[in-house]
């Protein structure tokens, strides 16, 4: 791709001149900007979050210039709405971490529209960037106004190369609609952004380096307390048996965690024995009775109308 970037004199194109100037337009309006920057790893997606923040704050006057705030937990993003004010950045990184799809309905997700009213009373720039658009929760899709997509580094000359779209979202149908954007009477689809402030960036990354090490000690924690918690279980005599030996339990884990077959589990452990299917067998009976008893409560549960 760095072949065909060759043939473009990047010094003569204005760098990302189409999207600075729409948010600029929606502040002098009034109006708060909710930009998503999405991209596989290594194409891009937080040093561009970051330049867009630094272009926006090159192009406001001495007396509106923003402050740039960068948050990768909901704790660090609601220090920074208390503090900010009218017209400021703040960028989430990774905020399908933050907030997820896969967890609408949790307390941190719940938080959205709070966090979304705020940043429009006080018309500051949420700028997030996360690896795939779905992964972002719907309702912070539904209320974004630009989604720029990071192809790819140009190491050569020091640039990200993305695509962009203005967001639309029918509020009848939920549905979001991008939309080219235009220069001059010319529709543009695609920009380029340089690298952001050195000392900056490497205050960004020292950060995100904090940031996936409180996220890999999380992740090991649960892992420990899942195992402890399926130990417990596996010990418990409501399944008929006194506990189990060491061995036992490590081949029940090969079975359930692992997913080996129990020919196979006994292959690789030398060892068969009744305790062992007793077991597996009372575990895939209880899970059964846990989803029938779910669904049937589903079921029954009567839908609510809402109240008007």
């Amino acid at each position: 791709m760095e072949t065909a970037d060759k043939k473009i004199d990047f010094s003569k194109i204005p760098e990302a001149d189409v999207v600075i100037r729409h948010i600029n337009e929606r502040f002098r309006k009034g109006l708060n900007s909710n930009i998503f920057i999405i991209g596989l790893s290594g194409t891009g997606k937080s040093s561009t979050s970051i330049r867009i923040g630094e272009l926006l704050m090159d192009t406001r006057p001495e007396d509106k210039k923003p402050n740039i705030t960068i948050a990768d937990s909901l704790l660090e993003l609601l220090r920074a709405l208390r503090i900010s004010k009218k017209g400021d950045i703040i960028i989430i990184e990774e905020i399908s971490v933050l907030f997820s799809s896969r967890r609408s309905m949790t307390s941190e997700n719940v938080s959205i529209g709070k966090v979304l009213d705020t940043c429009r009373k006080r018309e500051v720039t949420l700028i997030s960037n996360a690896p795939i658009w779905k992964t972002i929760d719907s309702h912070m899709r539904a209320l974004g106004h630009i989604l720029i997509e990071t192809l790819r580094v140009n190491k050569r000359e020091q640039i990200v190369v993305s695509k962009f779209h203005r967001l639309q979202t029918n509020p009848s149908s939920g549905k979001t609609y991008r939309h080219t954007m235009q220069r001059d009477g010319m529709d543009v689809s695609r920009m380029f952004t340089r690298m952001p402030d050195l000392k900056r960036w490497n205050e960004y990354e020292k950060k995100k380096d904090e940031f996936m090490d409180d996220l890999y000690e999380k992740l090991e924690d649960q892992e420990i307390a899942k195992n402890k918690k399926m130990e417990r279980e596996m010990s418990r005599d409501r399944w008929g048996m006194n506990s189990l030996s060491e061995k036992q339990v490590e081949m029940i884990k090969a079975i359930d965690i692992d997913k080996l077959s129990y020919a196979e589990a006994t292959i690789k452990f030398k060892y068969a024995d009744s305790k062992v299917t007793r077991a597996m067998y009372a575990r895939a009976k209880e899970r059964e009775k846990n989803f029938n008893s779910q669904k049937q409560e589903s079921e029954t549960t009567p839908i609510q109308k809402p109240i008007i």
